[in-house]
């Protein structure tokens, strides 16, 4: 909405070409009137199923559709000052910024032209229920979006949910050839193959950014999820999809607040009690091994496959089982509960057949 009047002795605007573009000007004061968005704020706030807090709204604009917990930021306050309040106001609930998620403009009919500053949140405290604007407040999944009031919340809900897509396709991956290798060939064999997970690993050093990013290329163009073991600085240089960590590595929560919501963590487990701890701390998987003695795991307790049996009837996520796993035995590990083989030495050679061999298995 184009201001007609001039905001500071009334009079009324002249439109002239200035600066580069129409704008409006005073002849009175002889000044521009320059006609800025007005400044609003978005939460995004997500919750541990990764789906999306919205509200619907009871007023217009927009009544009856959904949108972020949000509105305009008002005078003496800070966006985050904003967001917080009227997070607090329509759901109830108080929480923590994370971090700036996108800047976007948009229309109000009352307003005109919006800046929208939609910010990550952690929820804190409180009990979610509707309040202020909003006539109900829900949950969604982001494959599964009602009808939005605005379009500046649907491109802040896209760049939001962008990075957990691996996390959610992680989610619903079929069970399969889990290929963990040093190797950039063997790793661009076993994505044109059809594995489901390549962890990039290097038994001797520190993993190299190149290699890494070079089977980041390959996994992405066959949809490949790429995890880096261990180095958390080599995973986000590389945009891996995640990352493995042993149980000496740097703790869930403080690798999470690095890599931030979208990355996928997995942790090695030896016992029920590492498995359920990793579980409540928010591993998206378990590698459990080893399962069987082998020489890539030789320091590592022989969990066998009732020990792979226990954890798996204990916790609900995923189960990589690595350490003696081939061929032969692959069968009684998805019996156990494995939903994918993680191996070595199996895929050093004949990688595509094997990676092939593997999945037929765990279809």
């Amino acid at each position: 909405m184009k201001m007609t009047y001039c905001p500071r002795c009334g009079n009324r605007l002249e439109m002239r070409e200035l600066e580069g573009r129409e704008r409006g000007f005073c002849p009175s004061c002889r000044r521009i009137a320059y006609d800025n968005p007005v400044p609003a704020t978005a939460a995004v706030v997500f919750n541990e199923r990764h789906e999306l807090l919205l509200v619907r709204r009871g007023v217009e604009p927009g009544k009856g559709k959904w949108c972020l917990p949000g509105g305009f930021q008002e005078t003496g306050e800070t966006p985050e000052q904003c967001m917080l309040r009227e997070l607090r106001e329509e759901t109830g609930l108080s929480g923590r910024i994370q971090g700036l998620v996108a800047l976007e403009m948009g229309m109000n009919p009352v307003a005109g032209e919006v800046l929208v500053a939609g910010f990550l949140v952690g929820v804190d405290s409180g009990e979610l229920r509707p309040g202020d604007d909003a006539a109900a407040t829900e949950y969604f999944p982001l494959d599964k979006m009602p009808a939005l009031a605005f379009q500046s919340h649907a491109r802040i809900i896209e760049k939001a949910g962008r990075p957990l897509r691996a996390r959610l396709r992680f989610r619903d991956l079929p069970g399969g050839a889990y290929v963990v290798t040093q190797d950039e060939g063997i790793a661009r064999a076993a994505c044109a193959a059809g594995a489901r997970i390549v962890q990039y690993r290097e038994k001797d050093g520190r993993p190299l950014l190149a290699t890494a990013r070079a089977i980041r290329g390959a996994a992405s163009a066959s949809g490949t999820l790429f995890i880096v073991n261990d180095q958390l600085d080599i995973a986000l240089l590389s945009g891996a999809d995640g990352v493995h960590l042993g149980q000496d590595d740097v703790a869930i929560g403080d690798a999470r607040s690095l890599l931030g919501p979208g990355m996928i963590i997995g942790i090695s487990c030896s016992t029920l009690e590492e498995a359920v701890q990793a579980e409540r701390q928010g591993a998206d998987y378990l590698g459990v091994g080893a399962v069987i003695a082998t020489p890539t795991k030789e320091n590592y307790p022989v969990v066998g496959l009732e020990g792979l049996r226990r954890i798996a009837a204990a916790v609900a996520v995923p189960i990589a089982a690595i350490g003696g796993v081939n061929l032969e035995n692959m069968a009684a590990m998805k019996a156990a509960g494995a939903k994918y083989p993680a191996m070595v030495r199996e895929f050093q050679a004949e990688t595509a057949a094997r990676v092939a061999a593997v999945n037929r298995i765990f279809l």
